[in-house]
């Protein structure tokens, strides 16, 4: 862990403002260079008996920040949250778990726009 990391404390996310959160938590990862691991996860070897030490260096390595960035993921979201995540066993499973919780899909998030905008609508 840089020292950095020991500086900055992660928001921690209440269920409430996702995108804000999102964005922040993503600008954290970038700046401890953990972000290609949380948005593409760590692949494994079908058989690790044939890789190099130098593959199996890479591979702990890439496993260690796994783990590093799922602890920021954990500790970065509220007690009463904390439960929906707590099965992942990777930051990229963390993550995508509240990213669908949260943001939604696509589908989901013109249906929220629609309504908001009726919402204002009738406002007026």
């Amino acid at each position: 862990m840089s020292s950095l990391a020991k500086q900055i404390s992660v928001p921690i996310f209440s269920g409430q403002n996702y995108d804000y959160w999102a964005i922040k938590m993503k600008t954290y990862f970038q700046s401890q260079k953990l972000w290609e691991i949380v948005e593409e996860g760590v692949t494994l070897p079908e058989d690790s008996s044939t890789s190099s030490s130098a593959e199996k260096g890479k591979l702990e390595n890439k496993k260690a920040k796994d783990s590093e960035a799922l602890y920021y993921i954990q500790t970065a979201v509220a007690d009463h949250i904390f439960p929906r995540i707590s099965v992942a066993t990777s930051a990229k499973e963390a993550w995508s778990i509240l990213q669908k919780e949260y943001q939604g899909s696509a589908k989901v998030r013109i249906i929220k726009l629609q309504t908001l905008r009726r919402d204002f609508e009738n406002m007026k």
